[in-house]
């Protein structure tokens, strides 16, 4: 990747990064204000704790820890597709009658602090189980190369409704393609949707992030990245990881979307 590349790069995620501190602040002022009569109504709604904690892969495979309000009942038995990903359903029978409400994206506002710490994104793919490194095939591998997300481009294009696979390809499209007007049109979406507009077009056809994620460059990428993160939850070498960035770009140069 060439000078002016990276220089490139580096603005454009330092200008995400200004984007999330501010964004970061404004929401968790909003949860200092609300956050009381959500933690009573999940409280007087079912016995169990406010907040639901979980490890998930951060970005190179960092594990980190998140938080949620809780929306299920407490100590709710995990449910899992033929594929290993975890099975969510719109009318889950776990699911209490405030966390539906909750679902729509306040249940997310704690992660504010993983914002905070430069853990998190609010746009980005959304963070994976710590055993989805069993699950990766080869390009999926590309998704723990950017930051996690809070709201992503498979959230957007159909969310739980999406199997497991088709939403890594959608997490491979974003992290080849990810710019800031991609995340504009992400949070728009988001937004949209959080207000029950169901738009008719997808933001990225599945077709597209299919043709990308096939690539025999995007692949080989992939293989390598794996590789790299042999040992997962430990991260590889710093100058190794700089390396897979800028085979990243370059990649992602290669690949038209």
């Amino acid at each position: 990747m060439s000078s002016r590349a990276k220089l490139a790069v580096l603005a454009t995620d330092s200008l995400k990064r200004c984007v999330d501190l501010g964004a970061a602040i404004v929401a968790g002022s909003m949860f200092a204000a609300v956050g009381p009569v959500l933690a009573a109504a999940i409280r007087a709604d079912s016995p169990g704790p406010i907040f639901f904690a979980c490890d998930r892969l951060g970005q190179w495979g960092r594990p980190m820890r998140i938080r949620k309000l809780r929306t299920m009942i407490h100590n709710a038995p995990e449910r899992f597709n033929p594929d290993g990903s975890r099975l969510v359903e719109a009318s889950d029978a776990r699911v209490t009658r405030v966390g539906r409400i909750l679902r729509g994206g306040l249940d997310e506002l704690p992660q504010v602090l993983n914002i905070l710490r430069g853990e998190l994104s609010f746009i980005g793919p959304r963070p994976d189980d710590l055993f989805a490194v069993e699950l990766y095939r080869d390009a999926e591998w590309l998704k723990l190369s950017v930051r996690p997300g809070i709201t992503g481009l498979a959230q957007v294009n159909g969310r739980n409704d999406l199997p497991y696979r088709d939403r890594l390809k959608y997490d491979v499209y974003y992290a080849l393609h990810r710019s800031l007007w991609l995340d504009a049109r992400i949070a728009l979406r988001t937004v949209l949707l959080a207000l029950g507009a169901r738009p008719a077009a997808p933001l990225v056809p599945l077709e597209i992030a299919e043709r990308v994620a096939q690539s025999p460059d995007v692949i080989a990428l992939g293989v390598r990245i794996r590789d790299a993160l042999a040992g997962v939850p430990a991260p590889a070498e710093a100058a190794e990881l700089a390396d897979l960035e800028d085979r990243l770009r370059s990649v992602a140069a290669r690949v038209a979307p």
